[in-house]
């Protein structure tokens, strides 16, 4: 049977494990006080034999779990399988007269199962048998109560426990590898989702978001800044007489032209920025957190920047672009903005084109 894969955090497991030796400590000497005030032996031996003793041995045992956890060697988990062996081994030989108490020597195995390891699980089967063993041997009232027949049966027993426990392991490695298979299935999914969607949001030719994008952002960003009070501008650029070029030189020329004016739009805003191909050679650009003077300067950087562009593959001496700018009022209508920088745009071009216009109290003006 192959390993569970390393995220099984074994120095946790462990750190649990010698808990609950802990725990069987501190459990035991409570039910034998308890026991002190019924039984009819006499106390001090009573108290040797039940609790001093068996407390004696049970710590020493468990300290010696904890030297191997903090040493945290290659024989950790073994030592600790030992330990819970041994453990069951003085339960066993203490309650001797209780035959209920061999059920202490399962323990080892359970211990065994949280490793997931089937190696280890026949280790605990093997140190669980020989406690048996020992105790049918050489401790009188355990070997009374113990002939040839239950010594068989107790082997068959602790074989077929052993057996469960592996059985039990392989299902759970059955269902692990499930859950990582089911967990990079999904995974899967959700980056095909994402590429889906960023397709979906996304122009082809450009790189950039497209309108539906746009609007979809736009919607959420005039409610924060509703909600903060913090400045938004949207501006619409406009590629100035583009058809001539798509008609003159074809559209796979244009789309050189395009995606030479998307990186310079790109280059002169921020991340904060939101860009977007609007449709054909339109696009928008939402500044955020700027105030106007500089929002304007940042789109008439781009108009420079487009107008110096060199494009050896036509003929006009430069391409330019006209910019329409809204500044955002609180409360103002997301159509109503995005109307007031369609009609700056519109001024632009009646003015001339190759220039930045901002909007201001339904009037138009260049700056």
């Amino acid at each position: 049977m192959t390993h569970l894969p390393a995220h099984l955090n074994h120095i946790a497991w462990n750190r649990k494990i010698l808990n609950v030796f802990w725990v069987i400590v501190f459990v035991s000497v409570c039910v034998e006080v308890i026991n002190s005030f019924i039984t009819e032996r006499p106390l001090m031996e009573f108290y040797l034999e039940y609790i001093l003793l068996p407390t004696l041995l049970l710590s020493l045992t468990t300290l010696i779990a904890e030297w191997g956890y903090r040493k945290r060697g290659k024989y950790t988990d073994y030592i600790i399988i030992g330990s819970a062996s041994l453990i069951s081994g003085i339960l066993v030989g203490v309650h001797s007269e209780m035959y209920v108490m061999n059920a202490c020597l399962f323990f080892p195995m359970l211990i065994s199962t949280i490793y997931f390891e089937k190696k280890k699980v026949w280790v605990s089967f093997g140190f669980s048998l020989t406690i048996y063993l020992g105790l049918t041997t050489f401790h009188p009232i355990v070997r009374e109560l113990n002939d040839i027949m239950a010594q068989l049966s107790m082997t068959c027993i602790l074989l077929t426990a052993s057996a469960i426990c592996i059985g039990i392991m392989s299902r759970g490695y059955e269902i692990a590898q499930y859950l990582i298979k089911t967990q990079a299935e999904h995974q899967e999914l959700m980056v095909k989702s994402t590429i889906m969607e960023k397709q979906v949001k996304t122009d082809a030719l450009t790189g950039l978001y497209n309108h539906m994008a746009f609007y979809e952002y736009m919607e959420v960003l005039l409610l924060q800044a509703d909600t903060y009070h913090y400045p938004v501008h949207l501006a619409i650029i406009d590629i100035d007489n583009f058809k001539n070029v798509n008609d003159t030189y074809g559209h796979g020329i244009g789309d050189i032209v395009l995606k030479r004016i998307t990186a310079a739009i790109k280059e002169n805003t921020s991340n904060d920025d939101f860009v977007a191909r609007y449709g054909g050679e339109e696009f928008v650009v939402i500044l955020n957190d700027v105030n106007e003077e500089n929002a304007f300067q940042t789109l008439d950087k781009i108009r420079t920047v487009v107008q110096n562009i060199e494009h050896p593959e036509i003929k006009e001496e430069s391409v330019t672009i006209s910019v329409g700018l809204q500044t955002y009022r609180t409360g103002m209508h997301k159509q109503a903005f995005f109307e007031g920088a369609d009609n700056s745009l519109y001024v632009a071009k009646r003015q001339g084109k190759n220039r930045v216009i901002i909007q201001e109290c339904n009037q138009a003006i260049e700056i």
